[in-house]
């Protein structure tokens, strides 16, 4: 274990950043805000990113809040205002936390959301941009965007809820600005288990390690990149792009060292 492994990688005003055995843990850092999604937030985030999955050692990314709300979306007054804004700075803004939704999506590491508590407007897409989300009871969903006279089109919302729940649920949640509390996001799919506050994070971590158990990691990247392909892509395409990469990965040391376990485990 290298010693970046078992330190803190950054404590700075936006996040916390942190890697032990092979676990990346991102932490919004600013609970008497509500952990906002500030102007300077995505490119903080996208450093963390970028810094977690250029690290070997860093297999899967937990994402938390700290406090007790996940993430409170937009800062009032910074990102959005009734004051005037400069359109151009805020086109750049926002288009800065569109590329960091892409960058979740994109990444080579899996990404788990520890939703410890409410998670409103942006802070919802945030979450739904990760590859698994796991509830405290007290986690929500608030699709609060018309609350402020904003669109619901916002951080990818309107691309990645549907493909959860379906357009018309979806249309649903969205429409009439719903609160979705734990016990339903779960039912309707938005979150894979509920567990108790005080366990949510040994859980997330517990699932971190069976994805680093259960998968190399070029091969866990390359099963979320073919996962997310097929969102957008017919059958026979999702199969030619499996081809190459189930091909490539056959020629990889990871799968010769696990195939040869297995088999000397058979005999």
């Amino acid at each position: 274990m290298s010693e970046a492994t078992q330190m803190e990688l950054d404590r700075g005003n936006e996040l916390e950043v942190s890697l032990t055995d092979g676990i990346g843990w991102i932490t919004l850092n600013r609970p008497d805000k509500r952990n906002p999604l500030s102007a300077t937030f995505a490119d903080a985030m996208n450093r963390a990113l970028d810094r977690l999955e250029g690290d070997p050692e860093c297999r899967v990314i937990i994402l938390t809040g700290k406090g007790s709300v996940f993430c409170g979306g937009a800062e009032l007054g910074s990102i959005v205002s009734a004051e005037e804004i400069d359109m151009e700075w805020q086109y750049m803004v926002i288009r800065g936390v569109n590329r960091m939704i892409k960058r979740l999506r994109s990444l080579d590491l899996p990404v788990i959301a520890a939703v410890n508590g409410p998670a409103v407007g942006g802070g919802v897409s945030l979450a739904l941009a990760c590859d698994i989300a796991i509830a405290a009871p007290t986690a929500s969903y608030y699709f609060a965007f018309g609350r402020i006279g904003a669109s619901g089109a916002d951080m990818g919302c309107t691309y990645l809820l549907p493909r959860m729940v379906g357009t018309m649920r979806a249309a649903e949640l969205m429409l009439t600005g719903a609160n979705v509390e734990a016990e339903r996001a779960r039912d309707l799919g938005l979150f894979t288990e509920v567990v108790p506050s005080d366990q949510l994070l040994s859980v997330a971590e517990r699932t971190a390690q069976k994805m680093i158990d259960a998968y190399p990691r070029r091969a866990a990247a390359l099963t979320k990149m073919a996962l997310f392909r097929g969102e957008t892509t017919d059958l026979e395409t999702c199969l030619e792009y499996e081809l190459y990469a189930q091909n490539y990965l056959f020629k990889t040391d990871d799968h010769n060292e696990r195939l040869g376990a297995f088999l000397n485990r058979k005999k």
